[in-house]
């Protein structure tokens, strides 16, 4: 996580969302760890269900760090990656409406040769984040 990160988008969150303390901090821990993907956009939800008209614009930088660096990876029983699909936050709901958009997604709109395919977030690599 760069100094950007910190300054930029997490102290503006941290003046208009200061009640979801705790969000912030796994927000701040999995990004700054890279080791909790799910855990960046699960925050991202919870800091949007708890906004009000004023602060929902705040997460707007969060949105575009997020949707710049994760992706979502369709994977195979063997786990093996299939495809790398954007990550795009734009739409209204929480993590269970937009998972389940995702899931909808491939269900129609996939052809994967495998029984079972497992949707998961990630970082992408450094060298693409850029």
């Amino acid at each position: 996580m760069d100094e950007h990160f910190e300054n930029d988008i997490l102290g503006p969150l941290s003046r208009s969302f200061y009640r979801q303390a705790d969000e912030l901090l796994d927000l701040r821990e999995a990004a700054l760890t890279k080791a909790h993907p799910g855990r960046c956009v699960s925050c991202y939800f919870k800091l949007f269900s708890s906004a009000d008209g004023m602060s929902v614009a705040k997460l707007d930088a969060l949105r575009r760090w997020l949707e710049r660096n994760l992706i979502i990876e369709a994977r195979d029983d063997s786990d093996q990656v299939l495809e790398k699909m954007p990550v795009c936050l734009d739409e209204e709901g929480d993590l269970e409406d937009y998972c389940r958009r995702l899931s909808m997604e491939v269900l129609n709109n996939r052809v994967y040769p495998a029984e079972r395919i497992e949707l998961r977030f990630n970082f992408k690599d450094a060298t693409l984040a850029a």
